[in-house]
């Protein structure tokens, strides 16, 4: 045991709440220690940190390893490609659309708390998998851990996971929707990010969803091999991880102004002073849900010539008020672009790179 006790509060899907607490057996910065007879490797931290942790675990890597990404975020492929090079290979390397829950962190390391569960979470493999049994293994010991809810399901290709991406979606449309044009001004009340979401963020989300499907429809008119029709359109999406917890489905709008896994999740501010805040644009909503959910979206549109004017006034936007640079004048050509996850960046080139090992 590492001598550190963790603790969870969660609410389940009944209403009611559950605490639980244990001791991890190893926390440890140290590589070498973390990979000692691992068999499955699960990355669920923040999208800036796996190419970090993908070098720092590349010497490491045993044939036959199992390489979950839970989420694995837009393009998170193509960071493998590049980093591990031909070890890629020998590695079975799944991706999932999404966190298995809402939820926030109240002391680093040592306490977090669960608003609401994912019901079902779809995944897929990088390449068709070097041992399916071993693959079928590791998802199995994925559901025990995580319990009855959400059911991991394998349906298609990483690259389906990268077009089926919530994050990228929900969080850079909604700061959009709440604060293009701010005039600068501290507010004193603190608005709920979903719960008060408005009509221009839920329309930017849905405008963004859709050139998501114009980038499938452009990728299954040149690959028809290719199976994406699990690629959700965002309101399909919520309904089908959430289902029971929306509480209003008319449509997107109040889809997402009623998921109660959402209802204690504030936008994130900083305090300026006591009762008057600001928006926090260093948050992960725009740091990490833009170069690593959106940028590389929007490099798989270039490869597959599709336009994308949703999302290039939402990168435009949020490149200005977090100081980086990926699109100019239209073009992914920003000094900031080496850094993201976009497939340009990974050196893909082709339609045919996005897809395989």
């Amino acid at each position: 045991s590492s001598g550190i006790n963790a603790e969870y509060g969660c609410r389940n899907l009944d209403g009611t709440e559950t605490s639980i607490s244990g001791n991890p057996t190893c926390i440890t910065d140290d590589p070498a220690t973390a990979m000692e007879g691992v068999s499955i490797a699960v990355f669920m931290n923040p999208a800036f940190t796996h190419n970090e942790y993908l070098k720092q675990l590349e010497p490491f890597v045993q044939a036959g390893l199992i390489l979950v990404a839970l989420p694995g975020q837009t393009g998170f492929e193509y960071a493998v490609r590049k980093i591990w090079k031909e070890k890629r290979k020998d590695v079975n390397i799944i991706a999932f659309e999404s966190l298995p829950w809402a939820c926030n962190m109240s002391n680093i390391g040592k306490k977090a708390a669960i608003f609401g569960f994912k019901e079902v979470l779809e995944g897929g493999p990088m390449q068709i998998s070097l041992d399916n049994q071993a693959t079928e293994e590791a998802v199995a010991t994925l559901q025990r851990c995580l319990g009855p809810v959400p059911v991991l399901k394998i349906n298609h290709y990483t690259c389906g996971m990268s077009l089926n991406t919530l994050n990228a979606i929900l969080h850079p449309s909604l700061m959009y929707g709440q604060w293009f044009g701010w005039d600068g001004k501290p507010i004193s009340e603190m608005p709920r990010f979903y719960f008060d979401a408005n009509k221009l963020g839920i329309q930017v989300m849905e405008d963004v969803s859709n050139e998501i499907g114009s980038i499938c429809n452009a990728i299954a008119k040149e690959f028809p091999e290719l199976n994406l029709k699990s690629v959700d359109p965002i309101f399909r999406f919520l309904l089908r991880v959430y289902n029971d917890q929306i509480k209003d489905k008319k449509s997107l709008y109040t889809a997402v102004r009623s998921n109660t896994a959402y209802q204690e999740i504030m936008h994130p501010l900083k305090e300026t002073e006591p009762g008057f805040f600001v928006p926090d644009f260093g948050s992960r909503y725009l740091t990490e849900d833009i170069p690593f959910g959106m940028i590389p979206l929007r490099g798989m549109a270039v490869l597959m010539n599709v336009n994308t004017p949703a999302m290039d006034k939402v990168i435009e936007w949020a490149q200005d008020v977090t100081g980086k640079e990926y699109l100019v004048n239209g073009a992914l050509a920003g000094k900031d672009l080496w850094e993201t996850s976009c497939p340009q960046s990974c050196g893909v080139t082709l339609p045919s790179q996005l897809f395989g090992c």
